[in-house]
């Protein structure tokens, strides 16, 4: 109310707090995000609000009507999310110190049961499409049922114990209730969503064969292109003791050496972006598209000079090194690739 006047009904508010149009709230989940408002469970408590920020300023806006309370904290610093978390935390359990905080009661649930949920998920539904490819270098979510107990962990960590809150819900034993929820998609395939810490908007369940083979592949490449930079220093200082003298196709080490160097280039450029800077071009952002375009041609030119260099005229060794650097950097390119990460223009990102 302001003054004799109304802004808002308890219904709209209802439907401010409600998730409707996402896969999970259509099998029945209540808690997600729904117009502008999305719920949490720091502090051991289930609250609504809203967190926000652009250039400069980080921000939260929590409130529990249950308690009656809410608050908001304003942060000049776009880079303290981990301070913003903390904070919050601090607050809730503050505000909360003198209320009861029940948890939901722990259902039996049959092993065969717990068996359907288990497997491996990848994430479907990223918030940022142009970050996408993090998720799959993350390597996804793995479900498991262990010694009757259903738990969740990522491809190499610790499992976390999940605690069934009622029909295909599970939650953790700080939470107040169920806050992941598994549910099959149109196709009867398995999916889950999930709230809280390491929330899942939602992940899909598929074979862990690609995703295991993908961070192996992408680790060989690395190693093989690190390889070029250290080879680089041996051969500098070959240069430097005149043993490099008559040594011809130089262009076969150096080609792959340079590929390397301006993939390199690319995160120094994204160091240096700060705020709106990000989306506007400029000399970093035209640094990161030029970097990208120019690995993926050196890298094509890398294989093409190992292939025709005549191999009475270069070392053999040498030949095989340079080859399998730049089939390395080929593969990393077509993953970039895959992401839409060669040529990526940030002023022109939506």
């Amino acid at each position: 109310m302001v003054g004799q006047t109304r802004l808002l009904t308890p219904e709209s508010i209802l439907r401010m707090e409600t998730p409707k149009t996402s896969s999970a709230a259509q099998h029945g989940f209540r808690l997600g995000y729904g117009l502008a408002n999305y719920t949490g469970v720091a502090g051991g408590v289930l609250t609504h609000g809203h967190d926000g920020g652009i250039d400069g300023f980080i921000s939260s806006y929590r409130y529990m009507p249950e308690q009656n309370w809410g608050y908001v904290v304003l942060l000049n610093d776009a880079g303290a999310g981990e301070a913003l978390e903390n904070i919050n935390r601090l607050v809730i359990e503050f505000l909360s110190k003198d209320y009861p905080k029940p948890y939901k009661p722990v259902n039996a649930t049959a092993p065969a049961e717990l068996q359907s949920f288990a497997g491996y998920y990848a994430q479907r539904a990223p918030r940022s499409q142009m970050l996408a490819f993090l998720d799959d270098l993350a390597g996804g979510i793995r479900i498991r049922a262990l010694d009757g107990q259903l738990t969740r962990s990522s491809m190499f960590g610790k499992p976390q114990p999940l605690l069934a809150a009622g029909k295909n819900l599970f939650r953790t034993d700080k939470e107040p209730e169920g806050t992941t929820l598994f549910f099959a998609d149109e196709a009867g395939h398995m999916a889950f969503t999930s709230i809280g810490d390491g929330g899942v908007s939602y992940a899909g369940r598929t074979t862990p064969l690609w995703p295991y083979a993908r961070i192996v592949v992408l680790v060989l490449c690395a190693t093989l292109m690190l390889s070029s930079v250290a080879f680089a220093v041996v051969w500098l200082l070959r240069k430097l003791f005149g043993r490099m003298k008559g040594v011809q196709h130089l262009a076969v080490r150096a080609v792959p050496l340079v590929a390397v160097l301006s993939l390199a280039a690319i995160p120094f450029c994204f160091n240096a972006l700060h705020g709106s800077a990000i989306g506007t071009a400029n000399i970093f952002t035209i640094g990161i598209y030029m970097a990208t375009i120019v690995f993926a041609l050196l890298s094509l030119l890398g294989v093409v000079l190992a292939l025709r260099v005549p191999k009475t005229e270069i070392n053999r060794a040498v030949r095989i090194h340079s080859l399998l650097v730049s089939l390395a950097c080929c593969v990393a390119a077509l993953f970039f690739a895959s992401w839409g990460l060669i040529g990526l223009r940030l002023w022109a990102a939506q």
